[in-house]
């Protein structure tokens, strides 16, 4: 059941579906029958939390993460970073 924010550093309560985000994240099932069985588990992310993470499942565990990477910097921007100001090339 959801209950509270995925975000453990979070302390909002789960009230509303039209709140935060509900990630379903499809595991491994553990049905000797079926290997190929999976299970989804669903987390939910308030407002707050889903404007920066995502719930993932990373080697059999499930993470918050950033759900943006950073860019990388265009090239004419690291140059002009780089270089300094009266320093001969």
């Amino acid at each position: 059941m959801l209950s509270k924010c995925a975000n453990p550093a979070c302390t909002a309560r789960f009230r509303y579906l039209r709140e935060g985000r509900i990630f379903n994240v499809p595991t491994p099932g553990e049905s000797a029958d079926n290997p190929f069985s999976t299970r989804v588990l669903h987390y939910w992310l308030c407002d707050s939390c889903k404007q920066t993470l995502k719930v993932v499942l990373v080697d059999g565990e499930i993470r918050v993460c950033p759900a943006h990477r950073e860019l990388p910097a265009p090239a004419k921007a690291r140059e002009a970073a780089q270089a300094k100001p009266g320093a001969a090339a």
